[in-house]
């Protein structure tokens, strides 16, 4: 591993994990003048809005476009945003974006309401911001709703048809069977991918002193919830989640994984790896524009050692797919001088030679 790279290996002690937690996020109550002010502009606007006709909406129900367009001017997407932006300068020691989150992207309040996690849908963003400040366990865990979502990659076989190709792949006598395997899993969200690649090169028959996995990715709640197996909005997944970790650790494979806050287009570090998972990334919400799709698609490929795979799949809807078809994705492996292959749900790059 990357000795000059911060990173974190998995913690199983819930004291370190709390400890943890202390260093992000900030505890008690959030008193502060000018949260205050937006949240009370907030419950103006919300008021004004529910006496019109035509911006009458609860949780549940229908969002008619007289309900979005009454809600949008009434109560302005750009205050709701500031209010939430000022909340996470108060509530976290991190810097952090809504860029990619509801708060960010959705035309109206409803629309945003709707797509947060059912404890947190409410008719008024005052009355959000104000439970949020006053209640630091609400708001961890609104947190982690807002940037580990339930919908991003919560599951340890996402792709079975890539992990098939991979475990034929390292069956062949060209594949990299050395000492130490590196391994990168660029943009790991909240882990499942790295660890289920440990999972795969254990049944692939690589004891654990022969790979490293590194997991990169950009948001720090991710980092965290992939290191210490935490996810207070979701008790399901983290039960899910920590049985594998149990079972990785029992084999010894566990001290193989690491993670990082790294961009996916930051500059590369020198290291180059055996296997480059690049899942439910490339051509969707966060990196489509010409430009960056390039800029990624190089600083991978740059990372990928002689004789190794880069592989990339998603499950993004059809819309995304029209705009960045995974063809598009395979021509600039191919520019890079890759060799492109199908690989299950997805695409494999191979660096032959």
């Amino acid at each position: 591993m990357e000795q000059h790279l911060a990173t974190l290996h998995p913690v199983t002690d819930p004291v370190d994990t709390e400890r943890a937690l202390s260093l992000l996020l900030v505890a008690g109550a959030l008193d502060d003048p000018g949260l205050r002010r937006r949240i009370r502009r907030l419950h103006e606007r919300s008021a004004a809005c529910a006496a019109t006709p035509g911006g009458i909406w609860a949780p549940g129900g229908i969002i008619t476009p007289e309900v979005r367009s009454t809600t949008a001017l009434l109560i302005p997407q750009e205050e709701i945003g500031a209010a939430f932006r000022r909340l996470l300068r108060l509530a976290v020691s991190f810097e952090c974006s809504l860029e990619g989150t509801p708060l960010h992207r959705a035309p109206s309040w409803p629309d945003c309401s709707e797509r947060l996690d059912l404890p947190f849908r409410t008719a008024s963003p005052a009355r959000l911001l104000e439970r949020l400040a006053a209640d630091a366990g609400l708001r961890r865990t609104f947190l982690f709703s807002l940037f580990v979502p339930r919908r991003h990659g919560a599951s340890f076989d996402r792709y079975p048809g890539q992990g098939a190709f991979l475990r034929r792949w390292l069956g062949k006598s060209g594949s990299p069977r050395r000492e130490r395997l590196r391994c990168l899993d660029a943009a790991c969200g909240a882990g499942e991918g790295s660890y289920g690649l440990a999972s795969l090169l254990l049944d692939a028959g690589f004891p654990p002193h022969c790979f490293q996995i590194l997991g990169a990715s950009r948001e720090p709640l991710e980092i965290f919830a992939a290191v210490h197996g935490f996810f207070p909005h979701d008790p399901p997944r983290q039960e899910v989640f920590r049985q594998i970790r149990d079972g990785l650790h029992a084999g010894g494979a566990l001290t193989r994984i690491a993670f990082t806050a790294e961009e996916l287009t930051a500059p590369e570090r020198g290291e180059r790896y055996d296997i480059i998972l690049c899942n439910g990334i490339l051509g969707g919400p966060f990196i489509h524009e010409r430009s960056a799709l390039e800029r990624a698609v190089a600083g991978i490929c740059r990372r990928l050692a002689a004789g190794g795979v880069v592989l990339a799949a998603d499950r993004f809807h059809e819309g995304w797919k029209r705009s960045v078809p995974s063809e598009r994705v395979g021509e600039l492996f191919a520019a890079a001088g890759l060799r492109v292959e199908a690989a299950g749900e997805g695409i494999a790059g191979i660096r032959t030679g």
